[in-house]
């Protein structure tokens, strides 16, 4: 983004960061910022800082059982801007205090999502262990502990925002609305392998072909990233963040060799 993802406004006047602490607040008892061991800036919200550098979000609940070890710890990453308080809630409701942790199914790959997860306090022995051997993977941290998985009540509701591409995606399907659509995708060159097949029909309810683009990125695979793919829009070069209509036909071209 080449910023913070933070600070970045995403609706009704709220940064992503004031938008996560104010959901956050309506489920939990208290709730704290996790910033990195080196940031001194001031922030309108309680703050439990890093007590190491360069371990990610594992240091951030390090941190929060280290501040306080008995506690029952939700987990948030800043940059989800279609997390809603009712997926949240669902997700408290459906707490199992006797795992280590509660979390949902990502719906493109099956696995466990770190990232909006309920860590009991039994899990800290194994965050520590981990982080002592040099772990830094909050999916593989989680994907070792006793957990209960749990479906999203809302499909899209842990999309996070990694490029301006994202926030556009983001900012006009929270601002507009989003409408299921049947799109007819075509796959070139190295895509083609990648998805086991040269064309297929999608629903989906992305706003923008970035949208429809990371859709396709985790549920196909894809190797390669959207800086290097271009994209036809029934048969008409468009940006990625061109409106995407129904019946709309998606061509997604790969680098080509010589030009």
């Amino acid at each position: 983004m080449g910023r913070d993802k933070a600070d970045l406004m995403i609706v009704d006047g709220l940064s992503m960061r004031d938008r996560g602490m104010e959901l956050l607040g309506a489920v939990t008892a208290k709730s704290f910022l996790a910033i990195a061991e080196d940031d001194d800036r001031q922030y309108h919200h309680p703050t439990i800082q890093d007590l190491r550098e360069n371990a990610g979000p594992m240091a951030g609940l390090e941190s929060a059982f280290r501040h306080s070890p008995e506690a029952t710890w939700l987990v948030t990453a800043c940059d989800l801007p279609f997390l809603t308080a009712p997926t949240l809630q669902y997700l408290v409701e459906s707490r199992d205090p006797t795992s280590d942790a509660t979390c949902f199914t990502s719906r493109f790959d099956g696995k466990p999502e770190p990232l909006c997860t309920i860590y009991e306090p039994s899990s800290h022995s194994s965050l520590e262990r981990m982080l002592s051997g040099g772990v830094r993977c909050a999916r593989r941290f989680l994907s070792s502990l006793t957990r209960k998985e749990i479906e999203l009540p809302e499909l899209s509701a842990l999309d996070n925002c990694n490029r301006p591409e994202d926030l556009e995606e983001a900012r006009l399907s929270l601002n507009h609305g989003r409408t299921l659509k049947n799109v007819l995708v075509e796959y070139c060159g190295v895509l083609r392998e990648d998805a086991g097949c040269a064309s297929e029909e999608v629903q989906t309810r992305s706003v923008t072909a970035a949208g429809l683009w990371e859709e396709l990125r985790m549920s196909r695979r894809l190797s390669l990233e959207i800086d290097s793919v271009k994209i036809a829009i029934n048969d008409e070069f468009r940006s990625w963040n061109q409106p995407l209509a129904e019946e709309d036909k998606v061509t997604l071209f790969p680098p080509f060799a010589g030009g």
